[in-house]
């Protein structure tokens, strides 16, 4: 699967020292399969930062890895008072 990071500055290998802590899903690296989504995460690190150029830095994940036991995953079908609640505990 191919997935996408937007950012002010072209990203090689995922860097968790950049991460900030309380996003809404934790601190980690923020991909999505959306490449337009990743223009705009991209356009809004620009804003902010106001050095670099947009960036949409593309990676390709394995998927077998998520029925590997390598990693501990939470899918949420759709918004729920479960997901609102899974932000919420990660923002505090």
């Amino acid at each position: 699967m191919k997935l996408y990071h937007g950012s002010n500055v072209p990203v090689n290998v995922p860097d968790l020292q950049h991460s900030k802590p309380y996003k809404d899903f934790g601190k980690g690296f923020y991909l999505s399969a959306d490449r337009k989504q990743a223009v705009g995460m991209g356009e809004q690190k620009l804003s902010q930062i106001k050095q670099g150029s947009v960036y949409v830095s593309t990676f390709l994940f394995d998927e077998s890895v998520m029925t590997s036991g390598e990693l501990k995953i939470k899918i949420f079908d759709d918004y729920s008072e479960e997901w609102v609640n899974f932000i919420l505990a990660n923002r505090s």
